[in-house]
């Protein structure tokens, strides 16, 4: 393995080569170096920039108002490179991130963002939602995210969401592919923000294989080490997802048994037992016709996933999905995860939360 050392030298003279700026070398606050060293004793929501953007500044400020009273630490949210350059590599707007990041600092939050979602000029197959086509596109552009936030303690980032998912890297996960664009987005960060803290893209819990449309984690995984990417994350980013099962549950296909075994097991294997996970994204919706969870059973989850990750040395923050319920469909999933109902009260698992962070 290389030292630090010597890959951020490498990282900067590659970006400087292939992105065309000068790299920055003035040493990192202490702030950075803090956040590379969080654990799973901070706690952040995950939210995503849909349920944010187009809500007006008093209510954006409201809910992250929200938690800091809960003792939250952190927010996960993207970065869409779509919406910043829509049009073309020389355009940003950065107006929408910018509303975000000003809110959450107001009320003590670090932001770790979430950076994905490919403009139409960038697109691998024109005219098509697809993945990117040259990583030195996306390299650029995270540069230019970096360089921007970093002056505001921005120093972690999560390169993509989900890459072993199709509905995520259209139009099929590609692991080769994504290990390139790795490697190019970490040089460039390191070349803007030498101690930055850079994720590999949170992995979606698949136990196996279906080509064309999703590639196991641990597949995923071992594909990006084999493709000589194993310097270019600081840690890894997972999501344990195991509803309706508890984290403790023994069962082996649970995303927090794939999370502790073949995933861990792959990282130490490869030298990178001092390596963390990053759960950012874990949660259980609370629609327990359809998925058989209910909003206690949602509580006890929660409490038990903190309590299991405090317990590993190499488990770093743990990020909850999400903040508040979107609706209120039966047969719709993705209505339920909130620590709020859909018409704002509280559910047990917000006052679990807050009790956890009481105690800590």
């Amino acid at each position: 393995m290389l030292q630090r050392t010597s890959r951020v030298a490498m990282s900067s003279l590659f970006a400087a080569a292939v992105i065309g700026f000068a790299p920055v070398r003035a040493e990192a606050p202490d702030e950075a170096r803090a956040m590379a060293a969080a654990t799973a004793r901070e706690i952040g929501i995950a939210a995503g920039l849909g349920t944010l953007r187009d809500r007006p500044r008093e209510e954006i400020e409201a809910e992250f108002a929200d938690y800091a009273a809960l003792g939250v630490r952190w927010l996960r949210t993207d970065i869409y490179w779509s919406n910043v350059q829509p049009d073309a590599p020389d355009k940003y707007d950065w107006s929408v991130i910018d509303r975000v990041v000003s809110a959450a600092q107001a009320h003590g939050l670090r932001v770790l963002p979430v950076v994905g979602t490919t403009p139409p000029w960038a697109r691998s197959i024109p005219g098509e939602r697809s993945a990117p086509r040259d990583p030195s596109q996306y390299a650029a552009f995270i540069a230019a995210a970096a360089a921007r936030y970093a002056p505001l303690g921005i120093h972690v980032w999560e390169i993509w969401n989900e890459p072993n998912l199709f509905g995520s890297w259209p139009p099929a996960p590609d692991a080769i592919a994504y290990a390139r664009l790795l490697i190019a987005a970490s040089a460039a960060i390191r070349a803007v923000d030498p101690e930055a803290t850079v994720l590999l893209g949170g992995l979606s819990p698949v136990v196996d294989t279906r080509p064309g449309k999703f590639i196991s984690a641990t597949e995923f995984l071992a594909a990006i080490y084999d493709a000589g990417a194993g310097d270019a994350f600081d840690a890894v980013a997972f999501h344990p997802y195991s509803f309706p099962r508890r984290p403790e549950d023994p069962a082996d296909w649970t995303g927090w048994n794939i999370m502790t075994g073949p995933i861990r097991a792959l990282m130490t294997a490869h030298g990178d037992g001092d390596k963390k996970i990053w759960i950012t994204e874990i949660g259980a919706p609370t629609n327990a016709i359809n998925s058989k969870v209910t909003e206690v059973e949602q509580a006890e989850m929660l409490a038990q996933a903190v309590e299991l990750a405090r317990g590993y040395d190499w488990a770093g923050p743990v990020f909850w999905y999400s903040f508040q319920d979107l609706g209120t469909d039966p047969a719709n999933n993705e209505d339920w995860f909130g620590l709020r109902r859909a018409d704002g009260a509280e559910k047990p698992a917000y006052r679990a939360l807050k009790a956890i962070t009481a105690e800590h």
